[in-house]
């Protein structure tokens, strides 16, 4: 280890073997302008889902959901989604109105 970066690691401190792939965390938000209003005596009660779809099976799995706004087709959802991004790995995403 270099005296002039002591928080630097060194070759030294790599071990292949039980090396991590590299992610990071991203934060998504959702906002949505001029939905379709599907409710019939007022404006739509909008709520997003996300689903992530798993490597193997393929199967979408349920991530989150925000909350319900009240009477709006233009929502600016408060709840945001924190997930692990994978570096050269694709990861289908879908969201559900």
């Amino acid at each position: 280890m270099s005296a002039t970066f002591p928080n630097m690691a060194s070759i030294g401190d790599f071990d292949p073997l039980n090396a991590t792939i590299p992610a990071t965390k991203v934060e998504i938000t959702v906002s949505c302008r001029n939905l379709l209003d599907r409710d019939t005596f007022s404006k739509s009660d909008p709520i997003c889902v996300l689903y992530t779809q798993g490597v193997g099976n393929k199967e979408w799995r349920e991530f989150g959901r925000t909350e319900v706004i009240d009477n709006t087709l233009n929502p600016d959802f408060v709840r945001k989604f924190v997930l692990d991004y994978f570096f050269e790995e694709r990861q289908n995403l879908r969201l559900d109105l």
